[in-house]
């Protein structure tokens, strides 16, 4: 029986995993942040403030389980600290690392891989190394969405685009595996750590569930066709989803993701970077037809929101920055179309995406302070429908919001 349930992006949360930045943010200097995939390097004690934002108001609306408390309670089991080293250091290449690891106690191990493990010097090859770590730290760890995500009743590994950050997936692979909370039987694990990048990738920020049935995919730096096509594969065999949505983004470090451009936030709304989502033309979108039991059939549209009407899906746009195409840019790029829906009507994002906040209060979507919310001044019970606004201008440096950094593993059945 599987532990997880997540059949829409908007039907009420009721168990998400978040990730608080650590040590591992300051682990990062100008000239390794490329190497990691950031543009610029992050103020641990600002992001950490902000972050508790999030948090804080997830408490209040859900139960949210952090990547580090789940890690530190599997590795208390021996065979599962054994299992988890050696597959890391044997993937990595770095099995000289093992002993040493597998020696630590439970906390500290826990620290150490997302921290990093630092390289030993100990023959030629590596003494000469530019590399600081053997195991590399995760500063991308706090954007929980990428390295996992969970479709109906099963939970998906991503397979990374990029190498370092390859100990999240396994990390990931082990919390579904073995925490109770989280577990999985071996057979709704689609299990992705065995295959290699060129085969494809994908990563959760690239993956919506518009319905249990409908599914919209971003094609991007991240997740390329090969790695969709694996995805359609598992999806016809699975049999619940019937239809994939395919937008073909262009590869731009702001869009990363089609959840920088595009998030599903109520039956009937969703926030979009209108350059992309709602002109004609601008990207196409493939849908894929998996319904019948032969192959799967390809038709081209010209844009997402008249491609979804075949599905009986009719999401009115809510513009990402307002109308005015120069605060359209400047919001997207500050994360303004990546919100977390808590239930139908009900989100979470950063607060300084002002143009963003009027046009959801234009349709029918009030902003509410997170701090407000935070010190109680602000029952949430008393509104049918809000968008919270939390500070997000250290955390929006990373290169991701709210959907990024929260990965939901059970929603309501219903939305």
């Amino acid at each position: 029986m599987s532990q997880v349930r997540v059949h829409s992006e908007i039907a009420p949360i009721e168990k998400v995993i978040i990730h608080t930045p650590g040590r591992e943010l300051e682990l990062m200097t100008p000239d390794s942040a490329e190497e990691v995939l950031y543009d610029d390097i992050l103020n641990l004690q600002n992001a950490r403030q902000q972050h508790a934002q999030l948090s804080g108001v997830l408490k209040k609306v859900t139960r949210p389980f952090e990547v580090r408390d789940l890690l530190r309670d599997i590795l208390e089991d021996d065979q599962v600290r054994q299992s988890l080293v050696e597959d890391l250091c044997r993937k990595l290449d770095v099995e000289h690392h093992r002993q040493d690891l597998l020696d630590l106690d439970p906390e500290t191990l826990t620290e150490q891989l997302i921290t990093g493990t630092p390289i030993k010097r100990n023959t030629l090859q590596r003494y000469l190394s530019k590399n600081q770590f053997a195991i590399p730290p995760l500063p991308n760890l706090f954007f929980t969405r990428d390295a996992a995500m969970v479709v109906n009743n099963f939970a998906l590994l991503g397979n990374m685009a990029t190498l370092v950050r390859t100990t999240e997936t396994y990390i990931m692979r082990y919390l579904f595996l073995h925490h109770p909370e989280l577990s999985c039987a071996d057979h709704h694990l689609v299990d992705t750590t065995l295959l290699h990048s060129s085969k494809g990738t994908f990563e959760g920020g690239d993956l919506l569930i518009l319905r249990k049935d409908v599914l919209v995919i971003g094609m991007s730096e991240r997740t390329n066709p090969a790695g969709i096509d694996y995805l359609i594969e598992h999806f016809k065999k699975e049999g619940e989803v019937k239809h994939l949505f395919v937008v073909m983004l262009p590869k731009h470090r702001a869009w990363i993701h089609l959840d920088m451009v595009f998030t599903m936030i109520d039956y009937d709304k969703a926030v979009v970077f209108p350059p992309l989502i709602n002109e004609r033309n601008a990207v196409d979108v493939i849908h894929v037809d998996i319904s019948k039991k032969d192959a799967p059939r390809f038709s081209r549209h010209d844009y997402l929101l008249e491609a979804l009407k075949e599905v009986d899906i009719h999401l009115e746009p809510v513009y990402c920055g307002g109308t005015d195409p120069l605060y359209q840019q400047r919001e997207q790029w500050q994360s303004g179309a990546n919100f977390f829906t808590i239930a139908p009507g009900k989100i979470i994002g950063y607060g300084m995406n002002y143009y963003t906040y009027e046009e959801l209060a234009r349709a029918g979507i009030p902003r509410i302070e997170a701090r407000d919310v935070l010190d109680g001044t602000v029952n949430l019970d008393d509104y049918d429908k809000y968008a919270i606004a939390m500070a997000g201008n250290e955390l929006t440096r990373g290169g991701g919001g709210c959907r990024c950094m929260t990965m939901p593993i059970v929603r309501a059945d219903d939305a």
